[in-house]
C-alpha cells in the first residue's frame, strides 16, 4: 500500500513541475525568437521590460521616442502653407518610412528622415516634387525602470543632404554639408496618462549656407479605452544660428522640420497639435494628428498639418 500511494505523489509531483517547466521553455522559446544574429530585437519592450508604447504623431523626424524598438514606421502628412507666406500659400505632401532596429535592449539604428514630396506653391517660387533628405544614427537609452514606465534616452543623427528639392534656384532642404543633431528624449507614466518630452540642436555643418535650430517637444496621452489614447503635442523651432542664404523677402522664410532655407532672419515657430491612436495590440497601431502654429504664419511654412502613421514593431 505504501508502495502505491509513493507511486501516485511521485506522479503527481512530476504532474506540478512539468506545467512550470512548461512555461519556462515558452518563454525560453519566445526569447529567442526575438533575437536574430545576437541582435536582442525586442529592445525596451517584452517581458520585465516595458509595455507601454505610444509614439507620439506629429514631429516625426524630430521628435524622437525614447523607447528602444524594431520598427516600420510609415507615415504621411499633408502641410497648408499659409497665404501670408512669401508664396501666397500652397501645399505640401510627404511620404515617408522610418526604420528603427534594437541591437541591444538599450541600444538601437534610427533611421528617421526620408521620403518623396512634392510641393505646390501659388505664387514666386515653381513647384517642385523630389526626395527629403536622409537622417540616421543611433540613440541608447542611459536610463531605465519599467517599474514605473521610465526612460531616459540620448541620440545623435546626421542628415544627408539629397539636394533633391530646388524650387527657382532655391534649395528647399539645405544648401551646405547637411546637418548633425543630436538630442535627449524622455518618458514616464502615471496610471492611464503617459507624458513624454525631447529636446535637440539641428546643427549645420556649413552654418554660412543653413540654419541651425534648437528643437523640443512635449507629448501626453491618456488611455480613454484599452488600447485607444487621446493625444496632446507641443513642438518648438527656434534659430540658433542664422544662415545667410536667403536674403531679401524671403530672409526670414522658416521650414521648420522638413525644410531649411538658410534664412538670415529666421525666428521661433511654436506649434500646437495632438490626435488619436489605437493599438490593436502590442506590434500593430495607427494614428492620425493635426497641429497649427501658435506664432505669426507670415515667415513660416506651416499654416497647418494633418498627420496619418502606421507603426508595426516586433
Amino acid at each position: 500500500m505504501k508502495t502505491w500511494f509513493s507511486a501516485v505523489a511521485m506522479a503527481a509531483g512530476e504532474e506540478t513541475t512539468a506545467e512550470p517547466n512548461t512555461k519556462v521553455a515558452k518563454e525560453e522559446a519566445q526569447e529567442s525568437e526575438s533575437k536574430f544574429l545576437g541582435l536582442d530585437l525586442k529592445g525596451s519592450l517584452g517581458k520585465g521590460r516595458h509595455s507601454r508604447y505610444v509614439p507620439p504623431i506629429t514631429n516625426p523626424i524630430f521628435n524622437e521616442t525614447p523607447f528602444i524598438t524594431t520598427e516600420v514606421r510609415p507615415f504621411y502628412f499633408y502641410n497648408r502653407i499659409p497665404n501670408d507666406f512669401v508664396t501666397d500659400g500652397g501645399h505640401a505632401h510627404l511620404w515617408a518610412l522610418q526604420l528603427r532596429l534594437a541591437i541591444t535592449e538599450r541600444l538601437a539604428f534610427i533611421a528617421t528622415k526620408d521620403g518623396y514630396a512634392d510641393i505646390y506653391f501659388d505664387e514666386v517660387l515653381e513647384d517642385e516634387d523630389g526626395f527629403a533628405n536622409i537622417a540616421l544614427g543611433f540613440k541608447y537609452a542611459f536610463y531605465s525602470e519599467p517599474e514605473t514606465e521610465s526612460l531616459f534616452t540620448a541620440g545623435l543623427r546626421y542628415e544627408i543632404p539629397i539636394e533633391d528639392l530646388t524650387a527657382s534656384g532655391l534649395e528647399l532642404q539645405g544648401n551646405g554639408d547637411g546637418f548633425l543633431n543630436p538630442f535627449l528624449t524622455g518618458t514616464r507614466t502615471f496610471g492611464d496618462l503617459g507624458i513624454q518630452a525631447s529636446v535637440g540642436a539641428n546643427l549645420a555643418l556649413r552654418p554660412s549656407e543653413d540654419t541651425s535650430i534648437l528643437h523640443y517637444s512635449l507629448h501626453a496621452d491618456y488611455e480613454m479605452l484599452p488600447g485607444f489614447f487621446a493625444m496632446v503635442e507641443f513642438n518648438g523651432y527656434t534659430a540658433i544660428r542664422n544662415g545667410n542664404r536667403s536674403r531679401g523677402v524671403i530672409d526670414q522664410i522658416d521650414g521648420v522640420d522638413v525644410f531649411n532655407f538658410g534664412s538670415e532672419h529666421r525666428d521661433t515657430t511654436a506649434v500646437i497639435g495632438g490626435g488619436l491612436r489605437y493599438r490593436f495590440n502590442d506590434n500593430i497601431q495607427i494614428g492620425l494628428g493635426a497641429e497649427t502654429p501658435m506664432t505669426d504664419r507670415d515667415n513660416t511654412i506651416l499654416d497647418y498639418r494633418i498627420y496619418f502613421d502606421l507603426v508595426l514593431n516586433l
